[in-house]
């Protein structure tokens, strides 16, 4: 090989390896995908009332069919139906509490469970996390309604969070504040809404968190 040719091929090596780096670090700063909001139109927000087929298609739509198999999105919404309405999964019954223990069945572990308090004018979040059925309190309840205001899908974690929301009922009423942690505030001037976290587990969609929030709106 003349010295001309062995020149060539260094430089062409060297400017590979450069174009190599500079792809290594794109990578590298690039930030993760943040999960995907779906807001659902008024006439599928409320899913004890709603066409339940239209809920599903609705969001298969939304994330080009990356559920899978259509009875996956079908456990899902019954699984939340079960958590948000009367049994029959054919009414919404306001904003209701809803005892944890009841739905052992329903839940992935590691489960966690997230409390928010305010402490001089700052939110500050702790999170729990249960890891087994004997971890959880003998009394753990949330309050949830029928109502969805957003549902959030992260690809990356394959996890699906529904966030529900409405009015804190009104003092000596069907009760407080959330028993996840939700401090006790005046019910003409917030709302309160609870995220349930969702992963599958051998083809199931589960519970796998918990948290009870002050709602940004109603």
């Amino acid at each position: 090989m003349t010295r001309a040719a062995r020149s060539a091929l260094c430089r062409g090596a060297a400017l590979a390896l450069l174009a190599l780096g500079a792809h290594g670090a794109a990578q590298a700063t690039a930030p993760m995908p943040s999960p995907q909001v779906l807001y659902l139109p008024a006439d599928l927000s409320n899913v004890c009332e709603a066409n339940p087929q239209a809920l599903q298609q609705a969001i298969d739509r939304h994330w080009h069919g990356a559920f899978g198999p259509n009875n996956s999105l079908d456990q899902w919404t019954q699984l939340v139906r079960t958590f948000s309405c009367d049994l029959s999964g054919s009414k919404d019954l306001g904003w209701h509490r809803v005892p944890l223990r009841a739905y052992e069945s329903a839940i992935r572990y590691p489960l966690s469970w997230v409390e928010t308090e305010t402490v001089n004018g700052r939110v500050r979040r702790q999170i729990k996390t249960y890891y087994s059925a004997a971890q959880l309190p003998p009394r753990i309840d949330f309050w949830v309604s029928g109502r969805i205001d957003e549902i959030r899908y992260d690809k990356r974690l394959r996890r699906l969070d529904a966030r529900f929301f409405a009015p804190r009922p009104a003092p000596g009423g069907r009760g407080g504040s959330a028993s996840g942690g939700t401090n006790g505030t005046s019910a003409d001037t917030q709302c309160v809404a609870t995220t349930l976290q969702f992963r599958q587990q051998n083809g199931l969609w589960l519970l796998s968190g918990v948290e009870p929030t002050i709602a940004p709106r109603c």
